[in-house]
Parts: C-alpha cells; structure tokens; sequence
C-alpha cells in the first residue's frame, strides 16, 4: 500500500510539471500532445480553481503569473509525510 500511495504521489507530480510546461506551447489539439494537454487541463482546472479563487494572480507589468501550481506543489510536499505515515 505504500508503494502504491508514493507512487501515485509520484506520478501526480510529473503529471502536475508536464501540464505546467504544456501550458506555455500552443500545441494543436488534433496532435496527441494536445490531447495529453487537453486530459491534464480538464483534470487539474478542477484542483486549482480553488486555490485560484482565493489566491490573486501576480502581476508583472501587463503579464499575469498564475502561482496556484507552486501552492498545490508546496501543499503536496507538505503532506505527503503525514498521509504516508498515517496509512504506512
């Protein structure tokens, strides 16, 4: 059971750092990378619009900078040891 828990843990921090460097491509939607890009867009707009809707976008001259991602990051990493100890 652990195992598996690190691994999922594992894997949604990949899949959370690939949908963050997809969002800066333009990339087709009929290209498989689009595809990808589509699932992982549907699946982690559900997880930050919470953290977005109490967390201000950072303005950099006429740029907006999203930091949602780096709070669920943090978030993540800040429980991942308690979860694992408790079901470990």
């Amino acid at each position: 059971m652990c195992s598996l828990l690190i691994l999922f843990f594992r894997f949604f921090s990949y899949a959370l750092f690939a949908w963050i460097i997809l969002s800066w491509v333009q990339v087709s939607p009929e290209h498989p990378l689009g595809q990808v890009k589509y699932v992982l867009d549907k699946g982690f707009t559900r997880i930050l619009e919470p953290i977005r809707s109490r967390m201000p976008t950072l303005r950099i001259g006429m740029a907006g900078l999203d930091l949602s991602p780096l709070v669920l990051i943090f978030g993540v990493n800040l429980l991942q040891p308690y979860l694992l100890r408790a079901v470990c």
